[in-house]
């Protein structure tokens, strides 16, 4: 059975879109707060790259052009690491535990990385956290933050080709303040919501958290202020939200919640009326165990004919980051059922993870790491790397061993359904750039 849907207001073309963090919201609304300077680094001015893998080079058709594709032949080497932390000493997080293997199982299937990387926005060196959305009449938005003096500006632009070109469309808002992890969502046609972290600064450091929300009714060229989805004063935080409709069209948000340095918990908000208002926070992950949870993306698929959805994170289970995955049986309402994804080598990192699915219910995780980086600085030095699973069977994922999507200093990935069987692999590498995805069932 085909995961390929339209959209539950019934128009065209379309599939849930999942992607990941961004940056802000609306302009002339007051209740945004002022604005600060981006928390990490986006990497993009890093002079460090990797050859191509000129002996795997290939050819494929697609679009009446030829692109040239990485055919993954997969091993299972073992790569080097050496320490890179995110924050996690002030974290005091103990040695890393025994580290648990994910299981190991066939995949159905192979998947081709095209090595052409296509260019998100009309500044290509100017752009970070590149999120993509689907629109219901089949042209694609792609969100970016770029900085303008000392202003950071939500960009908004607009692809009516697939995804091939982008041209500038609209600007959710621009400051100085700490607005980021944007995340955008049609729920019905040419109406978008724009979620996204929005803090308040004092002399020594954030004063008040929000997840706030804005809305575009002309398919994301203009925006304006519609809720805050969440909000608290200090300490501890409210970060990167995720939305994704649900079966009966209510809008669903998912965020990471701080209640103490080495305890963030994934915390879950409901809007029925399309985002002007929204249900109390609650828990749907993370709450018997002291992990720093965080990032998270979720996709569709199916569990021996029953519908599931897959949402991964990034944690600290071993002390550095590694990426884990829960499952849902009931459309989000709970999750169950959680096991690795990928652990890096000791000490390095893989992290802020996103998730889509294929037609067939194979899933893609894009994530970035720096287990193979030259010189650790975590966060902001990373590669963007994918692995593949079949459909969950009884509740397992079996995943592949990594593959290189975005060479050394990109970050930040996220990724999105083209067609039944292609993906769009977002990343910052010295600007917003976008990577094609191709699942060849067996």
């Amino acid at each position: 059975m085909s995961l390929w849907r339209d959209p539950p207001w019934g128009i065209g073309y379309s599939r849930q879109n999942v992607l990941l963090g961004g940056l802000a919201c609306p302009v002339n609304a007051s209740p945004l707060g002022p604005a600060m300077p981006c928390e990490t680094s986006s990497g993009g001015d890093s002079d460090w790259s990797l050859s191509d893998p000129l002996s795997l080079l290939d050819s494929t058709t697609t679009s009446s052009t030829t692109t040239p594709v990485l055919h993954l032949h997969i091993s299972h080497e073992t790569m080097p690491g050496h320490l890179g932390q995110k924050i996690l000493k002030t974290f005091g997080l103990d040695e890393p535990k025994t580290r648990e293997a994910g299981p190991a199982g066939d995949v159905p299937g192979r998947a081709d990385i095209h090595l052409d990387e296509r260019i998100l926005s009309e500044f290509p060196s100017n752009g970070t956290y590149p999120r993509l959305a689907r629109l219901s009449d089949g042209s694609i938005l792609s969100a970016t933050t770029r900085r303008e003096g000392p202003q950071r500006v939500l960009q908004v632009s607009k692809s009516t080709d697939n995804g091939h070109r982008f041209f500038t469309w609209g600007e959710v808002t621009r400051g100085h303040g700490d607005v980021d992890n944007l995340y955008l969502l049609e729920v019905a046609p040419n109406k978008v919501l724009a979620a996204f972290r929005n803090h308040d600064l004092g002399p020594n450091g954030p004063t008040h958290f929000r997840i706030t929300v804005c809305q575009s009714t002309d398919g994301g060229k203009s925006w304006s202020y519609l809720s805050q989805a969440a909000e608290k004063g200090a300490p501890f935080g409210l970060w990167e939200p995720f939305m994704r409709l649900g079966r009966k069209g209510e809008v669903q948000m998912t965020f990471s919640q701080e209640f103490a340095p080495e305890d963030q918990d994934t915390m879950l908000v409901v809007s029925h009326d399309h985002g002007k208002t929204w249900s109390k926070p609650v828990v749907v992950s993370g709450a018997d165990e002291r992990l720093r949870d965080g990032m998270t993306g979720i996709a569709e698929t199916r569990d021996n004919g029953q519908d599931a959805l897959v949402m991964v994170f990034e944690t600290t289970r071993y002390g550095t980051f590694c990426i884990e995955a829960v499952i849902s049986y009931d459309d989000g309402v709970s999750w169950q059922r959680r096991q690795p994804v990928y652990i890096p080598p000791r000490g390095r990192n893989a992290g802020s993870p996103q998730i889509a699915s294929f037609a067939d219910g194979s899933l893609a995780v894009v994530f970035q790491t720096d287990e193979s980086v030259q010189h650790c600085q975590w966060p902001g030095r990373a590669a963007v790397k994918t692995v593949f699973s079949g459909p969950p069977q009884h509740g397992k994922l079996h995943w592949t061993p990594p593959s290189l999507v975005g060479p050394e200093a990109s970050v930040w990935p996220g990724i999105m359904a083209i067609d039944e069987k292609t993906v769009m692999a977002t990343y910052d590498h010295g600007g917003p750039r976008g990577k094609l995805i191709t699942w060849h069932a067996k």
